[in-house]
């Protein structure tokens, strides 16, 4: 059957209509044109291709994709809005696998060989740590992220930019003023401001605050803490006075979760904002606290934080410690007071938040302040992948403060700190260059060398140190004698330690040179009035000419003196010299 197609066309011979036979059933064969409505643009074909746009970029495609052809097969044509080199771009296969892109100005050809010469470029790193004749990718360490908050700006409230003012409490203010963050207490019972961060940091961190309080007085609690957010403005109800409802949607918490805690703030009605222990999990969207202090009934909305989180408290009546803590998924440990600078003129406390402990040191806000090593936590960590948000809150106690309190907050910084763990195996000697670090009571000088100031502690005594006597130089007649200085080589009592720099009970040496015979000697003393004579020596001639006699002595009494006794003759020259070494 032929696959044209003649329609009866009344009194005509009929026009042909192309048409394709495909099981017993004829198809129209088309004919595409391209063009705007009303215009003929021409038909299609390979020097007139289907344009395809995108916008007003136009993508033609001409050829064929090959298919396991050779080098000759049409390629794929994708050709820009813009014409020129640079600007078409030709992908075809070479019959090997191949894929060869070319932009008019060269081609790339990449296949699975090149895929391995570059596998086998890099160093085997399961078994060999790569070397200097290795090839390597080059990789540029990031900085650490930083989020540091200051008050530069002066006005009501905070910087929206970099803080949330999540609640004003009843009776207290919020301002910034002189480069700092100022808030007012009040005395409202059980009232709380709440400021937090815009941004946030993982649970590997370090942060540092700057705080100086006007007094310390009871029922004046003053939080930094860096929380992690369960909620914000979330509905609550009081079931009874110790049983309290949060609504949050989804909240992912189970019976697993009884008996942890986080932090209810932020209340907008009656209750006590508290850290709170879960009792109870009703519902999907309900978790259930066991608290205190609450009214019989009432409702509101509140903040849920905390559920892990680092704490510092500013509370009760020393203005030279803190309270720290930390809190894990609920649970945390014991809150300690820490020693730190007064907070009555100024305090700064650091925190680092590494992979197995949390430690804190503290200085003043003093330029030139240095930092000394307070305290370690241990257990109770965050995870690393905590977000934690840093978060300032004032909250006054159950009973109402005497008076208000000023809290002047400097700064608050937190940075992404992450720990990485190195072991030495070996260490290339130091140089000049080179510098250790040294910690603990040690006076630091210059960038290479260490001074050991001289102090009752024994490493004072490290480099052994002593002291040099020109006793004597004048001559003696005939048989003339020559006593020396009285000298305390320990300074220190009977049966005690030796404490003292000026100690020089390790050695004592001392020796005489003259030109006719004599005698060096030796006394000690244990009271400075009765002596005992303890060694003589007599000068021997020295080949060359003159005499000369030597005493080493290690020391057991407290004081010692060194002599001379002339021979018969009368000296031309005489000498007398002695050295005590430090214990």
């Amino acid at each position: 059957m032929a696959d044209n197609t003649q329609l009866p066309i009344p009194q005509t011979a009929g026009d042909l209509i192309a048409t394709d036979e495909i099981a017993g059933v004829k198809y129209q064969r088309i004919k595409m044109i391209i063009g705007a409505d009303g215009v003929n643009d021409g038909d299609i074909s390979a020097a007139n291709p289907l344009p395809i746009t995108n916008g007003s970029t136009p993508l033609e495609i001409a050829g064929a994709i090959a298919d396991g052809g050779d080098a000759t097969t049409a390629p794929m044509l994708l050709v820009g809005g813009k014409t020129g080199a640079g600007f078409a771009q030709v992908f075809e296969t070479n019959g090997s696998g191949h894929l060869n892109i070319s932009d008019g100005g060269g081609s790339i050809t990449v296949d699975n060989t090149h895929l391995t010469s570059i596998d086998n470029k890099l160093p085997a790193i399961q078994t060999a740590m790569p070397n200097g004749t290795d090839q390597f990718i080059p990789i540029r360490q990031l900085p650490q992220r930083v989020v540091a908050t200051s008050y530069a700006a002066a006005g009501a409230g905070v910087n929206a930019s970099e803080e949330v003012l999540i609640q004003t409490g009843a009776g207290m203010a919020v301002n910034r003023t002189g480069g700092n963050l100022v808030i007012t207490s009040g005395t409202t019972v059980n009232s709380e401001t709440v400021i937090r961060s815009v941004e946030s940091v993982d649970g590997r961190v370090t942060f540092s605050v700057g705080d100086t309080l006007s007094q310390r007085i009871v029922n004046n609690n003053f939080y930094r803490e860096f929380v992690d957010v369960i909620g914000d403005g979330l509905a609550y109800n009081i079931v009874n006075t110790t049983t309290v409802d949060v609504t949050k949607v989804g909240h992912g918490f189970t019976s697993a979760n009884i008996g942890q805690r986080m932090d209810i703030c932020a209340m907008s009605s009656v209750g006590v904002p508290q850290e709170a222990v879960i009792a109870s999990i009703p519902n999907a969207d309900t978790i259930r606290f066991t608290v205190a202090g609450f009214p019989a009934s009432g409702s509101g909305t509140c903040s849920l934080t905390g559920w892990n989180k680092i704490e510092l408290l500013f509370t009760g009546t020393s203005a030279t410690t803190v309270n720290i803590n930390s809190r894990r998924r609920g649970y945390q440990n014991t809150s300690t007071a820490m020693t730190i600078s007064t907070t009555a003129s100024g305090s700064l406390i650091m925190c680092t938040l590494q992979n197995d402990r949390i430690t804190f040191s503290t200085g003043t806000l003093a330029v030139g302040s240095v930092l000394t090593d307070r305290s370690v936590i241990f257990t109770n960590i965050p995870e690393p992948d905590t977000q934690f948000y840093y978060q300032i809150r004032v909250k006054n106690g159950t009973v109402a403060p005497a008076s208000t309190t000023t809290w002047t907050c400097a700064f608050t910084r937190m940075q992404d700190f992450i720990a990485t763990q190195v072991e030495l195996t070996g260490l290339r000697q130091f140089g000049l260059g080179a510098t250790l670090p040294v910690s603990g009571a040690v006076t630091s000088t210059g960038t290479t060398t260490a001074t050991l100031a001289a102090s009752a502690v024994r490493a004072g005594f490290i480099a052994s140190s002593g002291i040099w006597f020109d006793d004597s130089a004048t001559t003696l007649a005939a048989n003339a004698t020559f006593t020396g200085t009285s000298r305390d080589l320990t300074v220190t009592a009977t049966a005690t330690a030796f404490a003292n720099a000026a100690t020089y009970a390790k050695e004592l040496r001392v020796s005489a040179e003259s030109d006719v015979s004599g005698t060096l000697w030796l006394e000690v003393s244990r009271d400075n009035t009765t002596w005992r004579r303890v060694k003589s020596v007599a000068t021997a001639a020295v080949t060359g000419g003159g005499q000369y006699a030597e005493i080493v002595h290690l020391p057991s009494w407290r004081y010692a003196r060194v002599g001379f006794t002339n021979g018969a003759t009368i000296q031309a020259r005489f000498t007398i010299n002695s050295v005590l070494t430090a214990a």
